[in-house]
Formats: C-alpha cells, structure tokens, sequence
C-alpha cells in the first residue's frame, strides 16, 4: 500500500526536477556559460534535498513543498537567459529562503493562541508598520513580513479571545497600512480580515462592520492616494502579449536588464504564456492543499492561520494577475515566490513552511489517533 501512494510522488517530484534540469541546461548548452551549468547541477540538487530529505526529518507537507520549490525554480530560471549572474543571486536567495521555510515549519509546532504570542507578533508587526512612518528613508520592503506577524497575531486573538480584539488589531494594522500608503497590501489584508470573521463568526454585528471598512478602503483608496493607479509599463505589457503560447525570447536587452520588470513578465518573454500560465497554475493546487490542512486542522488557531495563509496566496496571485494584464489599472503586487524582493520573498516562504508544518502536525495527531485506536482493541 505504502509503494503506491508513494509511487505518484515519486514520479511527481522525479519530473519536477528533471525540468528544472533542463530550464538551466538548454541555455548553458546555447551559451557555454559556466553560471547556468552550475544552476543545472545546484538547482534540482537543492529541490531534491528539501523536497524529500528535509520533508521527511521535518515532516512538512510534500505537496506544498513540491510545488513551491518548482514555482521558485521558475522564478530563477526567469533570469537565465538574459543575466545568468542574477538568477544565481535569486538561487541563492531561494536557498536562503528554504531556511525560513523550515524556521516557520518548526516553529508552528511550538506556538499555540497563548496571550503573549498575540501581544509579541502584534507588536513587531505593527512596530514593522510603523517603522516606516519613524524612517521615511528605510528602502527595505518590511510589510510581507509584517503582515506574516500581524496573521499570526490576528488569528491568535480570533480563537482565543473572539473577534472583537482580532477585528480592532486588524483594522490598526490597516489604518498603518494606509497611512504608509500601501494600499494594495490594505485591500488584501482587508479583504482576507473580512473573509476570517465571516469564517470563525458569521453574525451580522460582526461582519457588517466589517464589510464597512473595507468597503471604505475599496472606495477612498484611489483618493486617498492617486499615486497608487498608474498605468503598466507599455513596453513589459507589449512583450507579454506578444511572446505567444510558446515563447520567442521577445524581451528587448534594455527590458530584461531593468530590474523593475516583475519575473513573471521576465518568464512569460522567455518561455511564453502557455509555460508560464501553468506554472502559476500551480498556485491553485497549492492553495486546494492549504485548504485542505485548514478542514483537518485539530485547532482553530492552526485551522484559521492556515485559512489566513491561503487566502493571503490566493488574493495576492489573482490581484497580480489582473494587474499583468491591465485588466485593472494599478501596479499591483509581484506574484507570490514569483517576486525580486528579498523580504517578500522570505516571509511568504516562512508562511508556506507554517502551513507545512500545520499538515505534519495534522500528521502526528492522525497517527497518535491510530495509534491509540489499535490501543484500545
């Protein structure tokens, strides 16, 4: 029984890291550049090292962990073909990356609703927040690690001391969300507060007055800050549509080498819309699966942080997506492991490994049911 349950993540993983292989290997075969030969070699090693060895010392979801080291493969191999150098900078982050990963896997073991882990992640969340506001001239993106602690907080206070306290923590943290002016981060924070009432406590007098708030948010955003609506670059949204199905390699020099082109415009150039609508494809499994560690969770604190997390994904991935092709005029956010940004990048892999080590936690109690069960026979 063993052998065929496992057969399918053998070969599941088995090919993932054979394509990664091959994203590296084509164009350091075309080139002769030792870079990529040496991401050939450094980029299905790592994926077979965290996706099966550490996956099973640290007993962390295999799915999800499979389909986020493919997505950040992706995301280097966006670089390839124009700046080797720079995606073995971005292999190097993902690697660092992979660490955090584990940190939030482990950690989740041993945090629980307790008062003092909500007054702790509140506090360095908004104190991030607020950082920004006492150091106008901080340059580092600290709001995806922010809103990670802020999460953790939030549903904290929501199984443990009822939606009143997590509400007014919430709509603090989009108060400074706004008053930072970032307000895309505010309308999917608000939009993921909403949804988590309405989960944990559906009553009207709950969830009207939230509804209200982003409600606000949604209608004074655009006011409160113009500079939010601006208009993608004409030149990245002309070489996305033009790549095709099968990619040409249509990015000019002058635009792959700007480093504000987001990777999935990067990847979509080089590889084409089919390549990269699969591989972002790959987020809507990934979030079935988060989903599903929610359902089986044995508490609401892990069952609601794991709801908080997918949501985040899910909102952050469509809204990037709507933004890549101009269906809304906003710069939105890059799409989640598809992202530059060092910071970013972290705290959503320290929020995968959370929900990673929510599912090997799911695991444990499964397993100590059954063991409990043969017990009492």
């Amino acid at each position: 029984m063993s052998k065929l349950k496992s057969s399918p993540r053998l070969r599941f993983t088995g090919a993932a890291i054979l394509l990664s292989a091959l994203l590296f290997l084509v164009p350091a075969v075309k080139d002769g550049n030792e870079q990529l030969y040496l991401l050939a070699l450094l980029v299905p090693c790592g994926m077979l090292l965290v996706g099966t060895v550490l996956a099973r010392v640290f007993s962390l979801d295999r799915l999800i962990l499979n389909l986020t080291l493919w997505i950040c493969a992706a995301g280097i191999a966006a670089y390839a073909f124009t700046d080797p150098a720079a995606a073995l900078a971005h292999a190097l982050n993902c690697g660092a990356g992979m660490a955090v990963l584990l940190v939030g896997g482990i950690l989740i073991r041993s945090l629980s609703n307790s008062l003092l882990t909500s007054v702790c992640t509140a506090f360095l969340g908004i104190l991030l927040l607020a950082g920004k506001i006492l150091s106008p001239t901080l340059t580092v993106s600290v709001t995806g690690a922010a809103l990670a602690l802020l999460l953790i907080a939030f549903t904290s206070l929501l199984s443990r001391q009822g939606p009143i306290s997590a509400a007014l923590t919430g709509l603090a943290a989009l108060a400074l969300l706004l008053f930072i002016g970032e307000t895309q981060e505010a309308l999917l924070w608000g939009i993921t507060l909403t949804l988590l009432l309405f989960a944990a406590d559906g009553r009207l007098i709950v969830v009207l007055p939230s509804l209200a708030a982003v409600a606000l948010v949604f209608f004074g955003a655009y006011r409160l800050f113009p500079g939010m609506s601006v208009t993608v670059s004409a030149s990245s949204l002309n070489a996305l549509v033009s790549s095709g199905a099968i990619g040409a390699d249509v990015l000019p020099e002058g635009i792959a080498a700007a480093e504000s082109i987001p990777l999935f415009q990067r990847l979509t150039g080089h590889f084409g819309l089919l390549f990269a609508g699969l591989t972002v494809l790959l987020f809507l499994p990934l979030t079935l699966r988060g989903a599903a560690v929610s359902v089986t969770a044995r508490t609401r604190f892990h069952s609601s942080l794991a709801m908080g997390i997918c949501l985040l994904l899910a909102l952050r991935t469509f809204a990037g997506l709507l933004c890549a092709f101009e269906v809304i005029p906003f710069a939105g956010p890059d799409l989640p492991l598809l992202t530059s940004s060092l910071p970013d990048l972290w705290s959503q892999l320290f929020l995968i490994g959370m929900l990673c080590g929510i599912s090997g936690r799911n695991d444990a109690d499964l397993a100590d049911d059954a063991h409990l069960a043969m017990l009492a026979r």
